[in-house]
């Protein structure tokens, strides 16, 4: 009689099926982006944007890859098809919404300034008369600090990456780098020769993922599962593990939307579902 090896893989597949292990997604990040997403030591990914990856991977059963892509190619990257989804912490506006099917936010974009810490601090727009800024190429930071250029008396300096943007400040050949305030709050922690502006600019704008719109069906599978990890309180543990601030109650940050999508924007579905977050 003959006698066939059956690999162990096969047969656990068997006992507990592969469907889930055999979805899988690539979704590019801004790495260098910290808190949100970084390269650590041993050339790994971690930050924000990784563990709420592997969170959802959990949740939704989609093995979720999150790959390095620069900042400024990430949406037309998302858009030619070169990678499934756009994981990093974009400000969710209208004009991006118009192209792309955003996942509920999972953050609000409040924005600071980097500065010096041995230089003065900027409280107020009239501080910033005469200075460079920098900010990230195509960022929300970028139009909002273009659109008052003029007003503001400043210089626009942009980078293709965070870190470039960082070490400009730090070389002097920037003023202030413009970010969200939990990344310029995590930057200061790690540099001593950092520190965040006392100028802070709420726009009420929160930020999230997005996929394209004719991928729907997992952009909605993904919704569900984020809803799972602000509902379980997971989301919060870990903005308070990479920043040290406990996110507001009742926010965004924990605060599951009705429906598929972000409330508002051109794809988001007014869908009534029950959330089934078994892991």
């Amino acid at each position: 009689m003959k006698r066939f090896a059956v690999p162990f893989a096969a047969c656990l597949c068997a006992a507990v099926t592969c469907a889930q292990a055999q979805e899988s997604i690539t979704a590019a990040s801004d790495v260098g982006f910290a808190p949100y997403s970084m390269q650590s030591m041993d050339g790994s990914f971690e930050g924000i944007d990784i563990d709420v990856a592997k969170g959802m991977s959990k949740y939704s059963g989609i093995d979720i890859k999150v790959i390095q892509q620069p900042w400024s190619t990430t949406f037309a990257g998302l858009a030619a098809g070169k990678f499934t989804a756009m994981w990093s912490a974009a400000a969710i506006t209208p004009e991006r919404a118009e192209s792309m099917a955003f996942i509920e936010g999972y953050g609000e974009a409040i924005d600071s300034l980097l500065i010096r810490a041995n230089g003065p601090d900027i409280t107020k727009p009239d501080d910033l008369k005469g200075k460079t800024i920098a900010i990230n190429k195509g960022s929300s930071a970028d139009k909002w600090l273009t659109e008052r250029e003029k007003e503001f008396g400043i210089t626009v300096a942009r980078f293709e990456t965070s870190p470039d943007a960082v070490q400009a400040v730090l070389s002097g050949q920037a003023d202030g780098y413009m970010m969200y305030q939990t990344a310029a709050g995590y930057a200061s922690k790690k540099n001593p020769q950092l520190k965040v502006s006392s100028f802070v600019i709420r726009k009420g704008v929160p930020y999230g993922y997005a996929v394209r719109p004719d991928n729907i069906a997992l952009r909605n599978k993904l919704d569900a599962s984020l809803e799972c990890m602000k509902a379980s309180g997971e989301l919060d543990a870990i903005f308070v593990k990479w920043t040290g601030m406990q996110p507001m109650k009742g926010g965004i940050t924990n605060t599951p939307q009705p429906g598929y999508g972000q409330p508002g924007t051109k794809y988001y579905e007014d869908t009534p579902h029950d959330m089934k977050c078994s892991r």
